[in-house]
């Protein structure tokens, strides 16, 4: 059991890439290209020179011209202008080709501007122009860990270090690879170091916390997400991390609390609506988790998983009108979603539509036969129209997909005792009041119903998180 002072805590994720935390750092990186061209920078003898027509004299003078162009793209990537910055270094390129800065600082610029592809032949340009670039190399490993090619940025981010020492963003990056390879013991101790903590110390404690959650030590998370938050109050990744730990212990209420303020520093993901709404639901606040997710469906119209947790979520009120016109919306999203479909299935028949909640039901189990709800609800729909035989079998199926569902062998016991069979009647009974005795150590009837509905720890692909 996790402890915090004066706050709730904890999480398991993997790591992903923020693309604003992305852009920060390229600029950082871009920034170690001032120096190289600051020092090539005219000076007033090599121009007077050049006035008077000495050609090696112009020719330097041409050079530095160059040079000191580099210099405003560089200030204009800094002040987020990539798109300014691009034209002055195609001209560089164009009078000096084989200029390994203007190569490298294209890269950062196609970084900036999502063109992975594109950016990578940049560095790599660079880099064969002079092998022994850090910006282009230390660039080039963040791409690929942005990719998850870790164990390539690995390797180049090493290689950075060799001929750079305590280069404190590619010692940051580096830990994130190496967690991203689940290579515990080697990223703490980067994180644990001062190149990194003078880099990002917030975030150097956001990842440890990651790795002592990972380990099973949920208090050394919590302490450890405590100081990031100490150092960065707006910290939307470490409130959704701690919200989660505290979830997966059944510790709702401070979940909400943690999921409530990563949704309000960062609602533009999803994530953040869903796990909130979920938590809410497991609170029974369906009226509060409703309000969520609709305001999730304003924000992201187009989303499949929104409309169905707004379905869900009316469900759970008993508003069945609200359900089924999200569940249509999502399944004209997605039209195969068979969670939606099992929804649905339930909500069209308790508005007393039998024939055409079979008939969804049926579709759904068309596309996945293991489905337990719509086994299950297809089964208590057939023992409503006493067609118990067919029941029976479809009953059966679900009881061995989940075998302590109590509801199960209820149905059962219904469908049994119509067909005078007494005897298995008795049995069903049995094991749904020894079920049931079970189910009182759980917080709320259909919780389980709500946390099959809640979507996996983000990421796995979820977490998004900065190089």
């Amino acid at each position: 059991m996790i402890k915090l002072r004066g706050r709730e805590s904890a999480s398991r994720r993997r790591a992903r890439i923020d693309p604003a935390r992305l852009r920060k750092a390229l600029r950082v990186l871009a920034a170690a290209f001032v120096a190289v061209v600051l020092q090539q920078a005219p000076g007033a003898s090599v121009r007077a020179q050049a006035r008077r027509g000495d050609p090696a004299a112009r020719s330097r003078a041409a050079g530095d011209a160059a040079a000191a162009s580099l210099v405003r793209a560089v200030e204009l990537l800094q002040e987020g202008k990539p798109d300014e910055a691009e034209p002055i270094v195609r001209r560089a390129l164009s009078a000096e080709p084989r200029s390994a800065d203007a190569r490298a600082l294209l890269g950062v610029i196609l970084d900036q501007r999502g063109l992975n592809r594109e950016a990578e032949a940049e560095y790599r340009a660079a880099i064969a122009l002079r092998p022994k670039s850090v910006p282009a190399r230390a660039n080039l490993g963040a791409l690929l860990a942005r990719e998850g090619r870790y164990a390539e940025a690995v390797e180049m981010l090493n290689a950075v270090l060799v001929d750079a020492p305590g280069h404190p963003q590619t010692t940051f990056n580096l830990g994130v690879a190496l967690f991203n390879l689940k290579r515990y013991e080697a990223a703490s101790m980067l994180f644990e170091s001062p190149a990194a903590q003078a880099q990002d110390a917030p975030e150097c404690y956001y990842y440890l916390g990651l790795i002592a959650s990972a380990q099973g030590r949920a208090e050394d998370a919590a302490e450890l997400w405590q100081r990031a938050l100490a150092l960065r109050e707006n910290f939307p990744e470490v409130n959704f991390a701690l919200a989660e730990e505290l979830r997966r212990q059944r510790r709702y209420e401070g979940a909400a609390e943690f999921y409530g303020r990563a949704l309000e520093e960062n609602p533009s993901k999803i994530v953040y609506h869903v796990r909130l709404g979920g938590v809410l639901m497991l609170l029974s606040r369906y009226d509060q988790a409703l309000e969520v997710f609709r305001g999730a469906a304003e924000r992201f119209p187009k989303s499949a998983e929104v409309q169905y947790f707004v379905g869900i979520a009316a469900r759970g009120r008993g508003d069945y009108e609200t359900a089924e016109a999200a569940l249509r919306k999502a399944l004209a999203l997605k039209a195969d979603d068979v969670d939606a479909l099992a929804q649905l299935g339930f909500v069209v028949g308790e508005r007393g539509r039998d024939a055409e909640a079979e008939q969804i039901l049926r579709r759904a189990l068309a596309l996945d036969a293991k489905h337990f709800y719509a086994n299950y609800d297809l089964g208590r729909l057939l023992v409503r129209a006493r067609r118990y035989d067919e029941a029976i079998k479809i009953l059966q199926g679900a009881s061995r997909i989940r075998e302590g569902e109590a509801g199960v062998h209820y149905q059962l016991f219904i469908a049994y005792s119509r067909l005078k069979r007494a005897e298995d009647a008795g049995r069903e009974l049995a094991l749904f009041r020894k079920l049931g005795e079970e189910r009182k150590s759980h917080r709320a009837e259909g919780e389980e119903k709500i946390e099959d509905a809640l979507p996996t720890p983000a990421g796995d692909a979820a977490t998004e998180k900065p190089l």
